[in-house]
């Protein structure tokens, strides 16, 4: 089978890597050529495309059995999340109705959702304060939706995983800080649960539709860095005012994100349940590291 990765990044190599191994011929889209020698070591056909631009689209060659769609603004500005998400998913759309495909998996994000009390969120929760990421991401889904009858939306929550975690990188650094008293919650999922549920989606391809992508607990900020301190020793971060949301670049959203949805249909489980497993998994990984490293004469 032939498979086509367009955002070959993060999470797409690791997808890679594993169609691979299931004896798939794997192409990866990048827009820039720096990262393609690193691609062909695993075994990904590299192709750089720019899918802002319409005439990009003519260097695909042949048909694909599966396509996924990982594209991300590299946590660009409005600017770049309308590029990728407004322009360049219309592009995808105009594309994938030009050729013949079995299964579509378009990763979208549970950003989608903007509620602020830490209430409990599923797929039909629809009604969600609206700003301009959430109009951009909602859009780009509708425009991959309407190219065919085999597309799976996957929303994402926060992607962890082997270099990945902005507040666990943080905190190992001794540089984070507990944002105001630490109860926003936060919704997690580890990468390589995130590629075993896209191909998962993209086998069962009559199962079209748009399911939640996070791990089964979501959990405050203050109990994050609780866990980590009591495990590493660490002490806690101090706590500090919460941001100013007109000049953050993250979320401000409160909110716990349901995967029930995803695991009744596909009967998913998932290898990291809760962050203590992918996080404990990450430790042992820069323990063994450390141990690596070469000593000074």
């Amino acid at each position: 089978m032939r498979t086509l990765i367009i955002g070959c990044g993060y999470v797409g190599k690791t997808l890679g890597q594993r169609l691979i191994a299931l004896g798939h011929n794997v192409t990866g889209i990048l827009r820039s050529r720096e990262h393609n020698d690193h691609l062909a070591r695993l075994g990904i056909r590299p192709l750089n495309l720019d899918i802002t631009q319409k005439s990009e689209f003519k260097k695909l060659d042949g048909q694909f059995d599966w396509v996924v769609i990982a594209a991300s603004s590299s946590r660009g500005g409005n600017e770049a999340y309308k590029k990728i998400f407004s322009l360049g998913s219309q592009h995808i759309a105009q594309w994938l109705k030009t050729v013949d495909h079995t299964s579509v998996a378009y990763i979208s994000s549970t950003s989608v959702y903007q509620q602020t009390n830490g209430e409990w969120v599923s797929e039909n929760d629809t009604d969600t304060p609206q700003n301009i990421t959430t109009k951009l991401l909602l859009e780009a889904e509708q425009n991959i939706s309407e190219a065919g009858p085999e597309v799976a939306i996957l929303r994402s929550s926060g992607i962890y995983g082997p270099g990945r975690g902005h507040l666990f990188r943080q905190f190992m650094s001794g540089n984070a800080t507990i944002e105001c008293d630490g109860s926003r919650y936060m919704n997690m999922v580890h990468r390589d649960d995130l590629a075993e549920a896209i191909i998962l989606a993209l086998k069962l391809v009559g199962c079209r539709g748009i399911y939640n992508i996070t791990d089964d607990e979501p959990l405050t900020q203050l109990e994050f860095f609780k866990w980590l301190s009591e495990t590493t020793g660490h002490p806690m971060p101090p706590f500090a005012p919460r941001p100013n949301p007109a000049t953050r670049k993250r979320s401000t959203a409160n909110k716990r994100v349901s995967n029930k949805l995803f695991k009744e249909v596909f009967g998913f489980k998932y290898n990291h349940p809760t962050f203590r497993e992918g996080h404990t998994k990450e430790l042992d990984r820069l323990a063994e590291d450390k141990t690596r490293l070469p000593v000074n004469p």
